[in-house]
């Protein structure tokens, strides 16, 4: 009988999961696929173990911190060859420390998978995290903090971040696998057979119409147009025939949808405010 196939977009889940549990927290899921020779070596000089032991007992400690969110994550297959694997993708870690300072890193990630003995296992990991990026860029926040639905929206965008919500997952044009919370996202847009989504950071398209993804989106994403999709969190205010978003962005609201979404805002303002 013949190996089982593993395919890009399982190989590159198994990774993915296995970041996940270690922000987690979670020990046992993110041992569980790693050799008894497990080579880790992690952004500082003491991060350096080459048994899964060593590695057990340089992470005791952190594993007994709290669980970290994370964002922005992309992950893309490197190499394939018979039975090795390699995986490289990054990602933005977030946590709130004790005193209520937000730590927020950009890290990079390099996963070697190897099939031993008929299982898919956990080789190698190297992880840095990128040193031009100031840990606490997220705060101070933004703008000034005001008790107006202003102040709801952060408060709303940094119990997100708190509460690790559920990623959306995209394949975007390159086939490079993305994973975004959906407060990442300020709109998207149709082009012809693909969308456009844009975020925070930057823009990427991903394959298929916008009404395919449309049912995938949370409720605070509302159809302006029948080219747009926008996040109503960035949404400072609508003029006729415009929404602007937070950062001045100008983008157009039909007709018909104009006065759904004035009504939409001002309900979600009254509610914030209760």
């Amino acid at each position: 009988m013949g190996k089982p196939i593993i395919t890009e977009s399982e190989i590159i889940q198994m990774t993915l999961e296995n970041v996940r549990s270690f922000y987690q927290r979670n020990p046992d899921i993110t041992i569980s696929p790693m050799t008894d020779n497990f080579m880790w070596i992690g952004s500082n000089d003491f991060q350096w173990c080459q048994s899964l032991e060593e590695f057990n007992l340089i992470t005791k400690k952190e594993f007994n911190e709290s669980p970290v969110t994370l964002s922005d994550e992309e992950y893309h297959l490197l190499f394939h060859e018979r039975n090795v694997w390699i995986v490289y993708g990054r990602y933005k870690a977030t946590t709130m420390l004790r005193d209520g300072s937000v730590i927020h890193a950009h890290v990079r990630g390099t996963y070697v998978w190897r099939r031993i003995d008929g299982e898919i296992k956990l080789a190698h990991v190297h992880g840095s995290h990128a040193q031009d990026i100031p840990l606490n860029q997220l705060l101070p926040p933004p703008e000034p903090l005001t008790a107006d639905t202003d102040y709801f929206e952060y408060m709303k965008r940094m119990d997100t971040v708190k509460a690790n919500e559920k990623k959306l997952s995209f394949r975007d044009k390159d086939k490079n696998h993305r994973y975004l919370l959906p407060s990442e996202i300020l709109y998207m847009k149709s082009a012809l057979q693909w969308t456009i989504v844009h975020t925070i950071t930057g823009s990427f398209q991903i394959i298929g119409l916008l009404a395919d993804h449309e049912p995938e989106m949370p409720d605070t994403f509302c159809r302006i147009h029948k080219s747009y999709l926008v996040n109503s969190m960035y949404i400072a205010s609508i003029r006729r025939y415009k929404a602007v978003l937070k950062n001045g962005e100008e983008l157009p609201v039909s007709k018909e949808r104009y006065m759904n979404l004035k009504r939409y805002l001002e309900d979600k303002k009254s509610d914030a405010v209760v």
